[in-house]
């Protein structure tokens, strides 16, 4: 399908919403824009894009936007725009099969420590069970070559209590 966008025809590709769908079970085409999942997203801050746009990004057929942009990897896997969504889309689950493809497809993210931190996150739950953020932010400044950059910041919250 061809669509107008600022005077230019843009073809719309449906394949990743449709391996999205077959892997996963949920359909991106019931997302009606209501951004009630990037209004609860407690990582949107950090994000290039907001779980709205990366499902429109899905909708349109846009895959390098929604492969290569930081959202996904920035993603919490906290389930908030799930409970959130009035359409009942599972918006987590639909981050999961996209960080899947793009592993599996070996595509480089527009990332700079996305991935190490998204690998850390999983790793210190699958261990721990709960996130420990103090070891997190460790083992992220360790893996980046940086370990003190955050201890000025860390004695100072330490002192305060």
């Amino acid at each position: 399908m061809k669509v107008l966008v600022d005077n230019k025809e843009i073809r719309i590709d449906g394949e990743l919403a449709e391996e999205i769908r077959k892997r996963s079970g949920e359909n991106v085409y019931l997302c009606y824009q209501c951004r009630k999942c990037a209004s609860g997203c407690p990582n949107r801050q950090f994000m290039e894009s907001t779980p709205t746009e990366l499902m429109r990004y899905i909708q349109l057929g846009m895959t390098e936007e929604a492969m290569k942009k930081d959202t996904v990897w920035y993603c919490l896997s906290c389930q908030t725009c799930t409970a959130r969504c009035p359409q009942g889309i599972d918006i987590a689950h639909v981050v999961d099969m996209i960080r899947i493809i793009v592993q599996e497809k070996g595509i480089k993210a527009d990332t700079k420590n996305e991935r190490l931190f998204n690998w850390l996150w999983m790793t210190i739950l699958h261990f721990t069970g709960r996130m420990y953020e103090v070891a997190l932010t460790g083992a992220l400044n360790t893996f980046t070559g940086k370990p003190f950059k955050d201890l000025k910041l860390g004695m100072k919250m330490i002192s305060r209590g």
